[in-house]
Parts: C-alpha cells; sequence; structure tokens
C-alpha cells in the first residue's frame, strides 16, 4: 500500500512540476505575444526596438521584463515615470500560461508526449495574437494567418509521418481537410456574395436610388433638361457608392483564420468554433447596438475575430466531444 501512495505522490508531484514549468513558459511567450500584438499592426520590427514604456519612451530594464511578476511588482507603473502601465499586457501573459497548462492537463505527456501538445499551444499563441489584435484594429496580420496555417499543415503532414511522437493526435488527415473548407467556405460565400447581394438588393438607399433614376430614365418621356438633372444626379448616388466601397459580411482573415483552425482541430471542432463565436457574436452585436441606440449605424460595426478566436480555443480543448454530445443529444434512438 505505501508503495502505491509513494508512486502516486510521485507522479502527482511530477504533474504538478510539468504544469508549473508549462505555466512559466506560457507567460514567456505571452510576453512575446503582447509585442506582436502592438507591433505587427503598425509594422514595426519584432527584434530591433527593445521594449520601453508608451507614456515616457524610457527603455524597460531587463528586470522589469519578468513577464506576469513584473507588473505586479512595480504596481503596474512604468519604473521611470509612474505612468499607470495597462493591465492587459498581464492579462495575456496570464492568459497564454494558463492555455498551455490546460493544453498539458488534457494531454497526459505520459501517454500522449510532448510534441503534439506543444504544436497545440504554438497554435493557440497565434489566435491569441489575432484575436487581440482584431479586437484593436479589426484586422489580421497577414503574417500570423499564414502561421498558423503552415502551423496546421506540418501538423497534419507530421502525425502521418511520425504516428507514435504525434499519438495524442486524435484528428485524422481527412477530418483536418474537410475541416479546413467546413467553415472558411460558408463564410466565404456569406461574406463575399451573399451579404453584398442582400445589401445592394434590400438595404442600401443609394443602391435604390440608382434603380429608380434608372427606371425613370428608361421608362419615362423626360425632357432635355430634366433628364439631365437625373443623370445628374445618377452620376453623384454612383460616385457616392464608388467611394464607400463594397460591404463585405466577413473580411479575408476571418476565412483564413478558420480554414487553419479547421485543418489543425478537425471539422467537429470548427463547427463548434463557429457556433460559439456566432453566440458570442450575438451577444456582443446586442450589447453594442443597445449602447449606441443614438449613434449612426458605423458605430454599430465590432470585430469578428475576437469572437472567432474565442470558439476556437474553447474548441481546441473539447470540440469534438462537444460535438459529438449534441449530436448524440438530439439524435432520437430507433425502435425497433
Amino acid at each position: 500500500m505505501s508503495v502505491a501512495i509513494a508512486a502516486v505522490n510521485g507522479e502527482l508531484i511530477f504533474s504538478i512540476g510539468v504544469y508549473v514549468m508549462v505555466f512559466l513558459f506560457g507567460i514567456t511567450i505571452g510576453s512575446f505575444l503582447n509585442v506582436c500584438i502592438l507591433r505587427l499592426p503598425a509594422g514595426e520590427s519584432l527584434i530591433k526596438r527593445n521594449s520601453h514604456c508608451m507614456t515616457c519612451g524610457a527603455e524597460i530594464k531587463r528586470y522589469d521584463l519578468i513577464p506576469l511578476f513584473s507588473w505586479i511588482i512595480l504596481g503596474g507603473k512604468c519604473r521611470s515615470c509612474k505612468a499607470p502601465i495597462s493591465p492587459r499586457y498581464s492579462v495575456v501573459e496570464g492568459l497564454t500560461g494558463v492555455l498551455f497548462v490546460l493544453v498539458y492537463i488534457q494531454h497526459d505527456i505520459i501517454t500522449d508526449g510532448l510534441i503534439y501538445p506543444a504544436m497545440l499551444c504554438l497554435f493557440l499563441a497565434g489566435v491569441i495574437v489575432i484575436g487581440f489584435e482584431d479586437f484593436d484594429t479589426q484586422e489580421m496580420s497577414v503574417c500570423v494567418l499564414v502561421y498558423l496555417g503552415a502551423l496546421a499543415f506540418v501538423t497534419r503532414v507530421l502525425s502521418v509521418l511520425l504516428p507514435t511522437a504525434f499519438r495524442g493526435n486524435d484528428v485524422s488527415v481527412t477530418d483536418g481537410l474537410i475541416g479546413m473548407f467546413s467553415i472558411s467556405v460558408p463564410l466565404l460565400l456569406i461574406g463575399f456574395v451573399i451579404t453584398p447581394l442582400v445589401y445592394i438588393l434590400f438595404i442600401s438607399e443609394d443602391h435604390k436610388t440608382v434603380r429608380k433614376l434608372k427606371k425613370r430614365l428608361r421608362k419615362e418621356k423626360l425632357d432635355e433638361k430634366e433628364a439631365a438633372k437625373l443623370n445628374k444626379a445618377l452620376e453623384e448616388t454612383l460616385a457616392a457608392i464608388k467611394e464607400r466601397g463594397p460591404v463585405y459580411g466577413f473580411g479575408m482573415g476571418d476565412v483564413i483564420f478558420m480554414a487553419a483552425g479547421g485543418l489543425m482541430l478537425g471539422w467537429k471542432a470548427a463547427v463548434v468554433a463557429m457556433f460559439i463565436a456566432i453566440i458570442i457574436g450575438a451577444a456582443a452585436a446586442l450589447v453594442i447596438k443597445i449602447k449606441n441606440s443614438k449613434k449612426d449605424d458605423a458605430d454599430n460595426a465590432f470585430a469578428f475575430g475576437p469572437c472567432l478566436a474565442i470558439g476556437l480555443a474553447a474548441a481546441a480543448y473539447y470540440g469534438t466531444e462537444i460535438f459529438d454530445w449534441y449530436v448524440n443529444a438530439v439524435t432520437t434512438p430507433h425502435i425497433m
């Protein structure tokens, strides 16, 4: 009995040690992710300039760059100018550490090994960057999207070539390929075909005006002066439409983001991720609509990337299980 207890205690201590190391590694990666989130949208180099205070510009010393802990020690203020440092830097670091630990809790390193969980952690790191970056700028860096796609591709290839090393992987190549298109293609169609058509045919007042003007010019008998007036109004309306540009439901970044996520996690997880993103997005849109009820429609726009990022992060852990549970719950058993 004592031997068994000692073995259990030893395994527990080993697991806790691994989780602590993974957390420390995660917050270190999170510190780098903060740099990516801040600099990539601005087109700045990730390596040329040292970290500095955003208020006074003073270079941050190395002993003040300890992830998570430095912010706590400094009381959330710059050592040089005492200006407040956004707590979001620590949030990103802590979030990265926690997500990494959760991956290694889900994938036991003894049975699943280290490689596949590490690939999932690297994938989640990119998801974090995209989520916060899109929240800040409503844009996604092409280099991060390429990174996610390449990482997913390499993971799927290596899972076939090195199945023993990737024994924690439960996503087949077929699942990944289906996942790559299962959500991204519908997003592409909705964003770049259906939404523009609906906007042009039923929503846009300028397009309605154009159709009315063209109908009058084509069917009514107008004198030269009246026709010239209508033609001028038509040209001005068309110019306004051209200046405003097309209206899309989703950006191409959303499409690529979900393609990479589906390839990495499989089609079931991709469906669950999209379902979660839609729920979060609908709730966010409702809150924003109520908050900005007296403002222009432009003020109601918001980035959908963070919703997708939350969905993919959640689906990375139990996306397949959630999908199977839902299907089993709604499927009526056949009575023989």
